[in-house]
């Protein structure tokens, strides 16, 4: 890992930057998002807007907005092809020095383009920059970028080492910038992966390449509502999915002996994960039974060898009621709440970091 400050390079030219704006019935948020895109200073911009068959006004305003702006061109699904197909009909046709995938309800932020592009243009090994995704519910609140911003960039096998370890995904998506011709040559999401795309692609293109992160400012805002993807899923469904996001980069990755160890690193941060979320539950005392049992079969999907470990003995006696908790369960317990609170403190004072 690398933390430098911003360098300014000689271009003799404005980088430019494709986004892709896939959109299914966000009429109401699309002008707003390519209004942040198009009011990006120090990068030429080119949008595209694929709308996946919407029953709203969605393609009328992406019409609209072509005709208004003529950096801004309209792609149209003949029949709903869902949210991940769509992404890939818009990366497929990006022709840019650099490409992000920015979907209709999220919104870039002020000058995040050509703080993510001069990185690149100044660390050509780096395919992949983000940063923090400021998330919100009505209205952003930007705030002041830092009076030290910097940057931080891992080789490739470096970031994934950090990913798998932590086993939780840090990037939301728009914040993402993506050199175009690594985009192309990792290949565009999978839609087996409907949760998870995402998470798998960030680990492709760190195979290929190297990662930066934008240090102290904030790159985008991204939307958290009913209707988006990732309020419909339970915290065990989300680790689960995330594993299958890392066992099949695992499984394809021609480095093999960190994918050995990385493999069970992974699963077994995450089927702890699971289990630690669980006695969480138990301990506020409204879990049915069946939620219990669905949780452990999650967890022992993700990892077999978490029917041996304390956490495992833990949901059992505290899922009876009955039975007066060890010494050993204790330990556990506080361990589990320390490190509850120590991560709590690291993303508070890291959030601004990758």
């Amino acid at each position: 890992m690398r933390v430098s400050r911003p360098v300014r390079t000689a271009l003799g030219r404005t980088p430019h930057v494709e986004v892709v704006i896939p959109c299914h019935n966000y009429g109401h948020f699309l002008a707003g998002c390519v209004e942040s895109v198009i009011r990006q200073l120090g990068v030429r911009t080119s949008v595209t807007i694929v709308d996946d068959a919407s029953t709203d006004d969605s393609a009328d305003i992406g019409e609209r907005l072509a005709r208004t702006h003529r950096e801004v061109r309209l792609i149209r699904n003949d029949t709903n092809l869902g949210a991940v197909r769509t992404f890939n009909v818009g990366l497929a046709r990006a022709d840019s020095d650099y490409v992000v995938l920015l979907s209709a309800d999220d919104l870039l932020a002020p000058g995040s383009l050509a703080r993510a592009t001069a990185l690149m243009e100044a660390r050509p090994s780096v395919g992949l920059v983000f940063g923090h995704a400021q998330k919100f519910a009505t209205h952003p609140v930007p705030h002041p970028a830092r009076p030290a911003v910097t940057w931080t960039t891992w080789r490739g096998e470096e970031w994934i080492e950090r990913q798998l370890r932590r086993a939780w995904n840090n990037i939301s998506s728009p914040e993402a910038v993506v050199r175009t011709y690594v985009q192309h040559e990792a290949g565009y999401y999978d839609p087996g992966l409907p949760r998870t795309h995402d998470v798998e692609m960030w680990l492709r293109i760190a195979a290929l390449a190297d990662v930066g992160h934008i240090n102290g400012v904030e790159q985008a805002y991204y939307r958290r509502h009913e209707a988006s993807h990732s309020s419909q899923f339970s915290a065990s469904q989300d680790a689960e999915e995330r594993w299958r996001a890392y066992d099949q980069f695992l499984s394809r990755w021609t480095q093999a002996e960190p994918a050995v160890r990385l493999r069970s690193i992974a699963q077994r941060r995450l089927s702890d994960e699971v289990l630690f979320d669980l006695l969480r539950e138990l301990d506020r005392g409204d879990v049915t039974e069946q939620t219990i049992t669905g949780v452990l079969e999650v967890a022992a999907r993700i990892d077999p060898d978490v029917v041996g470990r304390g956490q495992w003995a833990d949901v059992q006696a505290g899922r009876s009621g009955t039975h007066r908790p060890s010494a050993a369960a204790l330990t556990r317990t506080a361990g589990r709440e320390l490190a509850r609170l120590a991560r709590w403190h690291r993303w508070r004072r890291f959030r601004y970091l990758g």
